[in-house]
């Protein structure tokens, strides 16, 4: 019988995985006439993106811009650049992020490369450098450029302080001003950034704000110099007493203290100097710094440890912001006066699990000069939806007029607002948590509870949408399990059109997640309408990588599952990879769980992503089936589902995982006793402690990246799950890796990976638990990468890594196969 070839490791480890290189960052131009995204060029680029625009009226595509010289590297990054990135998890390289001027008049793009900043007058212009780095005198590099809402100016952030500049480009330059002072040379404090916690939990990536009338910026002042120093060594350094020997993080460790922060805002005077484009911050030879109004929290709550979890300019000038309790069980919503720093109490809500941060929120357009309406987003029913609320100058808060949305199902995203037709967009699980539509409603509510939404998008599986600003046209991004990713223009139905359709209550989340309910008949002519004018945003040929392991039947289209938690309570979503029985035989098989199984992440969804999980089709590829599933705890679920963990990370999720691998037993599916477990981050704690704490389970364990106690990681995401180990002691004990390594039985495998300069779950945890293994003289094996962070990016080590994994799956031995296998190692550059 012929040999037969393994999926490469270079495929397992090559990012993007085979038809994930799909359009990102679209947006629509300002006058809704060309569609920007950027894309990385030919199935064999990898992650070097350029800038590509659509012109909306003749339907072809064109280059925008390229990076110019060394532009598609990380070489020559700050530290600060990139950590940013690693919050972000970016991977991409070349032309990263871009925006528009926000004027109607004016087409000027704005790209930040390598910390300058570059300006395009129009599409397809040259780029021209609007800041130069260096100009300045100090360090690093300009951090989250943003237009002003006028078009007129650029702000952002170097070497943390603020700056501004003119946004067009002049024969002589124009010189950056900066406006914040207090920060630079000062360890541990920043202006205009926001911090570690910010970003990595509550992914609030910005820390200034322009007011809608260009004449201030809100900033936010962060003080950590009272944090002691986490120092991370850079052991693999060629040279071990240079400036990259070493890193220090005031890193706010579970219980210990937080950031301390203000909120300022700055006027930027206006002049008559010509050479500043209109600022004018000079007296004699010396600069003088706009004086900050510093908004005044401690009226409305006395208790200095808070979190700034958003940030918005309202329609009277005024500055909202929503405010999070330390344990973050309760939500205020502040109006600040900006000349006065007082606030008033707009919105104040608790929510007795946690309360999730969004971006849902919208101002809606004033109608007179005293009083305005906004959307607001809350999980006061259980899952997210949508409330009109209105506020009047002088009230006391702002007065609820209803809800707009409701049901046992999320909304996600606000994607668009229709103020002459009363209606809003918004992307949602109305249909099934394993899937995301776009969806329209009407804002203002006619009735209580609201009438259910008309949902726009027909392919099942995930859309992501961008809308003009008119609400005309659509950008729909989508994939399934069958479908690579797509990128369509779509023109939104007219208002006669929605209203053909006969609203009809979403179906049962626990049905519609394993056999979508058929649309009806006007719902099915309103998709056929928008189908019709649907046209590709790019007509890109399919990555040939799909063509040729879709032929040597490498993708395995996954099953999606259910598994009722033994409570009989709730339905787990689960998906098996099988492998193919004419090479592999009938089943039972050994079987191999991939595992997340922490907050904010779901895994098990109609996506592509599910069918390019590289490593599981090897796995199955080699005689494993790979089972997934989102235990309680996970996203997209609800409060109550997601909070069955509270104060009891480590427990539930356990429990779950054990009950979907029973079910493929009970099956026939699964070998009892020749299973493996494996995870990255959480599910690299899943993977520890599921092996500790189920050993009559689960037999080997692969942890990336793990936790391993939960007083060993920050304040932010800890607490909000686990409250303090002060006020929750037992919890701590119970969730920690090392508290259950004693429960370790002679033949399981633990195989550990981390990279060492990881900043967000320190080695330490790592090194902590090998102590712990040490002292019970347990058996380990251990993968390091001196010079790699949380998430491995780098090819080699990438390959590396997967060769590791496939050789202690060794472990989990497999029936002898019907073929020969040829394992196949192609080389790659980092």
């Amino acid at each position: 019988m012929a040999a037969r070839e393994l999926i490469a490791l270079e495929d397992v480890a090559k990012m993007p995985a085979p038809g994930l290189n799909a359009p990102a960052n679209v947006s629509f131009s300002p006058d809704g006439r060309v569609v920007a995204f950027l894309h990385a060029p030919g199935a064999q680029s990898g992650l070097s993106r350029q800038l590509y625009a659509l012109d909306v009226a003749s339907r072809r595509v064109s280059l925008l811009a390229a990076p110019p010289n060394q532009g598609n590297t990380e070489g020559n990054l700050s530290l600060e650049e990139k950590l940013r990135r690693e919050r972000q998890r970016q991977m991409g390289v070349g032309i990263t992020s871009y925006a528009w001027n926000p004027s109607l008049h004016a087409q000027r793009l704005l790209y930040p490369l390598q910390g300058d900043l570059y300006v395009q007058e129009q599409p397809g212009a040259e780029l021209k450098l609007l800041f130069d780095k260096t100009s300045t005198g100090v360090v690093g590099g300009a951090i989250d450029p943003q237009f002003s809402p006028d078009g007129r100016w650029v702000a952002f952030v170097q070497d943390k302080e603020l700056y501004v500049i003119p946004s067009h480009v002049t024969e002589g330059g124009h010189k950056a001003l900066q406006v914040t002072t207090g920060a630079r040379g000062v360890d541990g404090k920043s202006n205009g950034l926001a911090c570690f916690l910010t970003q990595e939990e509550l992914s609030r990536f910005r820390g200034f704000w322009w007011s809608p009338d260009s004449t201030r910026l809100a900033f936010e002042e962060i003080d950590e110099s009272h944090i002691p120093k986490f120092r991370i060594m850079h052991s693999g350094s060629e040279d071990p007493t240079g400036d990259t020997a070493e890193e220090d993080h005031r890193y706010p460790f579970a219980g210990a203290a937080n950031p301390k922060r203000r909120l300022g805002v700055i006027r930027l005077p206006h002049a008559d100097s010509q050479e500043h484009g209109g600022l004018h911050f000079y007296h004699g030879h010396h600069q003088e710094f706009p004086t900050p109004v510093w908004m005044d929290f401690e009226a409305v709550n006395r208790d200095p440890d808070f979190y700034i979890s958003r940030v918005n300019w309202l329609p009277d000038q005024s500055l909202g912001v929503q405010r999070l309790n330390r344990l973050q069980t309760e939500v205020m919503f502040l109006r600040f006066d900006v000349q006065t720093g007082r606030a008033t109490t707009l919105i104040h809500e608790t929510n007795s699990v946690w309360v999730n941060a969004s971006y849902l929120f919208r101002n809606i357009e004033a109608e007179s000069k005293n009083t305005f309406r906004f959307l607001w987003g809350s999980e006061r029913g259980g899952f997210m939806h949508l409330y009109l609320y209105e506020y009047t100058a002088g009230a006391h808060g702002a007065r609820l007029l209803g809800a707009v949305t409701k049901g046992q199902w999320s909304v996600e995203s606000v994607e668009g607002i229709d103020l002459a037709q009363g209606r809003v967009y918004f992307c949602g699980t109305a249909d099934s948590p394993l899937e995301r539509h776009l969806y329209v409603t009407s804002l203002f509510p006619t009735s209580d509870p609201p009438l259910p939404p008309t949902r726009l998008t027909a392919a099942e599986g995930m859309h992501s949408v961008v809308m003009d600003s008119s609400c005309r046209l659509f950008v729909d991004v989508y994939s399934n399990t069958t479908t690579p990713p797509r990128a369509l223009v779509c023109a939104v139905p007219s208002d006669a059109q929605i209203g053909t359709v006969k609203p009809i209550e979403p179906a049962d989340p626990s049905l519609a997640a394993e056999a979508p309910a058929p649309p009806s008949t006007e719902l099915a002519a309103l998709f056929k309408g928008i189908q019709d004018s649907a046209y590709p945003l790019t007509t890109e040929q399919e990555d040939l990588r799909v063509a040729i392991l879709q032929a040597q039947g490498k993708l395995c289209v996954p099953k999606v599952i259910s598994v009722p938690t033994r409570d009989g309570k709730d339905t787990l979503y689960g998906a098996v990879y099988l492998p193919d029985p004419k090479i592999h035989g009938e089943g039972p098989y050994p079987t191999m769980v991939s595992v997340y199984g922490g907050p904010h992440v779901q895994r098990v969804a109609r996506m592509w992503a599910m069918t390019v999980d590289m490593r599981a089709q090897r796995f199955r590829d080699m005689g494993y089936a790979v089972l997934k599933v989102d235990n309680r705890g996970s996203f997209r679920r609800g409060s109550a589902f997601e909070g069955a963990i509270k104060h009891c990370m480590g427990t539930v999720e356990v429990l779950d995982q054990q009950d979907a691998v029973r079910k493929l037993v009970d099956e026939g599916i699964t070998i009892e006793g020749r299973v493996g477990i494996y995870g990255w981050s959480y599910g690299g704690y899943m993977s520890a402690i599921s092996l500790m704490k189920s050993p009559e389970t689960f037999k080997l364990a692969i942890a990336g990246a793990p936790v391993t106690s939960w007083d060993g990681y920050d304040t932010c995401y800890t607490e909000r799950y686990m409250s303090t180990p002060q006020l929750n002691p037992a919890g701590y004990r119970e969730g920690s890796v090392m508290e259950a390594v004693g429960n370790m039985q002679n033949g399981q495998k633990l195989l550990l990976i981390h990279g060492l300069i990881d900043e967000n779950v320190h080695f330490r945890h790592t090194a902590r638990l090998i102590t712990a293994l040490i002292n019970a003289r347990k058996h380990y094996d251990l993968l390091l990468f001196p010079g790699e962070r949380h998430s491995p990016r780098h090819l080699e080590d990438r390959i590396y890594m997967e060769q590791r994994i496939a050789d202690r799956s060794a472990g989990i031995p497999v029936k002898k196969l019907l073929g020969r296998i040829r394992v196949r190692v192609d080389s790659g550059g980092a």
